[in-house]
């Protein structure tokens, strides 16, 4: 079955983008294959997630992991974006989850109206049990 969650950043409300290698490297060894149109991640057998990266003016707007692995690796990954940038996490049938409440006032108004307020997650466990909580 397939599932995403996303990762976005945003600067008073606009798009905002952070340097494509910058989040290569968050993904370590992991990254195993790049092409134009995303990566493959491979945190050991069983354990793999593919990535689809939005991309304008050479920076990435946004992250989605489609199938995430159950590799702690990844969730801290994961995680440390969301302290980067006014980052924000959500998937299908969630709400908005960020590191810092900070980050709200930077999110356009309509995705949090349309998701509801963002809920301030403390790890990279808390964030990976978002989704067992939805």
């Amino acid at each position: 079955m397939s599932f995403d969650v996303y990762i976005q950043w945003f600067h008073d409300g606009d798009s905002q983008g952070l340097p494509e290698e910058r989040v290569r490297s968050a993904f370590g060894d992991a990254l195993k294959v790049q092409d134009d149109f995303g990566w493959r991640l491979s945190y050991g057998p069983g354990l793999e997630s593919d990535v689809y990266v939005s991309r304008r003016d050479g920076k990435v707007e946004g992250l989605t992991v489609n199938r995430p692995a159950e590799a702690p690796a990844l969730w801290q990954a994961l995680f440390d974006f969301l302290g980067v940038e006014n980052a924000v996490f959500f998937f299908p049938g969630s709400g908005l989850f960020i590191r810092s409440i900070a980050v709200v006032r930077h999110l356009p108004p309509e995705m949090v109206e349309a998701l509801g307020p963002p809920q301030v997650v403390s790890s990279a466990a808390a964030l990976r049990h978002t989704l067992d909580a939805a």
